[in-house]
């Protein structure tokens, strides 16, 4: 079987072809996602086809089945087979489009917008948002959609958050840049946006003034208000991922967080209370469920 291609904006798109090739198969952005080839759906699709040299009859192939078969593929996001007026048959196919990926255990898997899972393998490649834990179904997958899409549209969130790890509550906790504290989100499709307001509140208003080591632990799951750990004992300065040294990432870090006064009108209350007696050590941050603090440290109320 042969199939030709020509390719516009980076889009495969079937060229016409002699009235002896029977089959036109068309991958969108082809150039560009390399998650599905040419010659993949070629072999996908050679069992549900006559022999090669039997005589090609579109009206007799089960194009409901084949199209089946397509979307089943995990590599697949959306499969079509259908007959041209031509009397041809059309195969479209959609890579899947990844938008995270994952690492449970010592398994590593790329999700869809539907929760699809795609092994992950040399093979595929795709810069995507990082979670970390277990995601128990497609819909646990589908729950950290608003999250990952919340991070992914802010500049601001984008350069701060590093990956996001899930605990067994199936609360998210953010990793970010800045090696040495955590933040505690909660529930990942909930009060999003109100969430990262008041904790980009949190940096360019408290951090820079506190220090950037003050605390191991941000939350914002509470309405309203951050609650923030402080560190003890005080350790050293902790340095950024993008950096070994940390200087010039923490210069870069300052001038994008404190480049964005909080919104006008918002104001900001501080109130500090006494250190407990008895504090917890710095939690793991290799952990994936990070405890929430028994006493809080420091309370923002806007």
């Amino acid at each position: 079987m042969v199939v030709t291609f020509v390719m516009t904006n980076s889009q495969a798109h079937a060229a016409t072809a002699p009235s002896a090739d029977p089959v036109i198969i068309t991958i969108e952005g082809r150039d560009t996602n390399p998650f599905v080839t040419h010659s993949e759906v070629e072999r996908l699709i050679r069992d549900s086809l006559p022999a090669q040299g039997a005589p090609f009859i579109v009206s007799k192939v089960n194009t409901l089945h084949l199209q089946q078969m397509l979307n089943s593929v995990d590599n697949i996001e959306w499969a079509r087979c259908s007959r041209t007026s031509a009397d041809r048959l059309h195969i479209e196919v959609i890579p899947m489009k990844p938008v995270a990926r994952v690492f449970d255990g010592d398994s590593s898997y790329y999700i869809n917008r539907q929760g699809k899972r795609l092994t992950a393998s040399l093979r595929y490649r795709s810069d995507v948002p990082v979670i970390q834990g277990h995601i128990a179904d497609a819909a646990s997958a589908i729950r950290l959609l608003p999250l990952i899409d919340t991070i992914a549209s802010r500049p601001e969130l984008r350069q701060l958050i590093t990956s996001i790890r899930v605990n067994d509550r199936n609360e998210a906790i953010l990793i970010p840049a800045l090696r040495g504290h955590v933040i505690d989100f909660g529930t990942p499709d909930a009060d999003i946006a109100n969430k990262f307001d008041r904790l980009l509140v949190m940096y360019r208003k408290v951090l820079p003034v506190k220090g950037w080591d003050f605390y191991d632990t941000l939350s914002v799951k509470f309405g309203h208000q951050i609650v923030a750990t402080r560190r003890f004992p005080k350790e050293k300065t902790p340095t950024f991922i993008s950096d070994p040294d940390g200087d010039a990432a923490e210069s870069v870090m300052l001038d994008h967080m404190l480049a964005e006064a909080p919104a006008a009108g918002q104001t900001v209350t501080v109130v500090e209370t006494p250190a407990p007696v008895t504090v917890p050590s710095a939690p793991d941050t290799s952990a994936p469920d990070i405890p929430q603090p028994e006493e809080p440290i420091i309370v923002i109320e806007q």
